[in-house]
């Protein structure tokens, strides 16, 4: 019998996310018999039993960065794994380059979509000549992988078309959720009609402002509408702010950070309105859970919905585009239901953990074999 491959899984924080999901995912259900694995990481949320690698933050910081260089090939040179899997960027740059330096016989970048986005607003990456210097870094860091992950197709051609990496170097492994947690019945947990809920941290690539400000125009066609916003974040005090000035007060409620599970059944629609979005777990959480759904055009969001199918699409940062999303839903319940039926059954067929965890672990065989 063969002994397990020994993986080791670097994350750059462990905070609740896209990100950490898939991460915890892979540590908890891939077959213990045959995989052994570890956690990398660093300090923010870090959970009992990870290895802690105290400089490797999310901002840029050059010195703190070098150090982490230097620790994570000090811990790979002495774990001597088989397979080490860096996901998001940061984690993904040094793990990858100390992999290669530590002579890791398998090195897998997975970025969870890449930083160069046209529009994106993501907090701590810069734009101009400080972008264009971690273009040229991020080529380094994949040139030292052995592979790199793209969420979708059009994910891959963007990163291809920047020319971070060949064509040759990629594959394509979508995030998967556990589909059968979001098969609930209906339940009634806020007041309102349609309750409208968003899911997400608030920070401002997620682009809650946008939604809120939809809402004025929303309350103009349906008084009864209210909007629920799940989840924490640095600008939760500017977003009730703004919804305070808009004089939605009695409209809008700040949920805290929830279970998804337990609260998209409550939902008549999930608006997920950000301006950069890799792929949106939240989004298939949503339509895992039957939900009418509504996203932004953004990222990767077009693998997810397939406009007028399984879901509306919308330009970004555009308040009048997603009143008017939201309008046409709650007036067309048919129309609603069949996009929400259709959007289950797509998310079962291409975003289950399961298909995720396969293409994984079939990918941990062929570069290790």
């Amino acid at each position: 019998m063969r002994p397990p491959l020994r993986v080791v899984q670097v994350l750059t924080r462990c905070v609740r996310g896209g990100a950490m999901q898939v991460v915890r995912c892979l540590l908890d259900r891939l077959p213990r018999e045959e995989f052994e694995q570890r956690l990398v990481c660093g300090p923010e949320a870090a959970p009992e039993g990870a290895l802690v690698v105290p400089e490797l933050v999310r901002e840029i910081r050059p010195r703190e960065d070098a150090a982490a260089l230097v620790r994570l090939t000090r811990i790979f040179a002495k774990e001597r794994p088989d397979v080490v899997h860096a996901h998001t960027y940061k984690a993904g740059v040094l793990a990858s380059m100390a992999g290669r330096i530590a002579g890791v016989p398998a090195v897998i970048f997975t970025p969870h979509g890449h930083i160069f986005s046209r529009g994106a607003s993501i907090p701590g990456v810069p734009g101009g000549m400080k972008l264009e210097l971690l273009r040229w870094i991020t080529r380094a860091a994949q040139a030292c992988a052995d592979r790199i992950t793209a969420l979708s197709e059009p994910d891959l051609d963007q990163q291809v078309s920047l020319r971070l990496s060949p064509a040759s170097k990629y594959v394509v492994v979508r995030n998967g959720i556990d589909v059968e947690r979001f098969a609930r019945a209906r339940v009634r947990q806020f007041d309102g009609s349609p309750v409208i809920g968003a899911v997400g941290r608030f920070s401002e690539e997620k682009g809650h402002r946008y939604l809120i400000e939809a809402m004025t125009a929303v309350r103009r066609g349906l008084p009864q509408a209210r909007l629920v916003l799940v989840g924490y974040g640095a600008l939760e005090g500017q977003l009730r702010g703004r919804s305070a000035s808009l004089g939605l007060d009695g409209a809008v409620t700040f949920a805290g950070e929830r279970d998804s599970a337990e609260v998209l059944p409550s939902f008549d629609l999930f608006v997920q309105p950000s301006l950069y979005e890799s792929q949106g777990l939240a989004l298939i959480e949503a339509m895992a859970a039957g939900v009418p759904s509504i996203a932004t055009s953004v990222g990767g969001v077009g693998d997810v919905v397939r406009d007028g199918e399984t879901g509306l699409l919308v330009p970004s940062a555009d308040p009048d585009a997603l009143a008017a999303a939201i309008l046409r839903l709650a007036g067309a319940p048919d129309l609603a239901l069949g996009l929400a039926q259709r959007a289950a059954r797509r998310v079962r067929e291409h975003f289950s953990s399961d298909t995720m965890l396969d293409a994984y672990a079939r990918l941990y065989r062929e570069l290790v074999r």
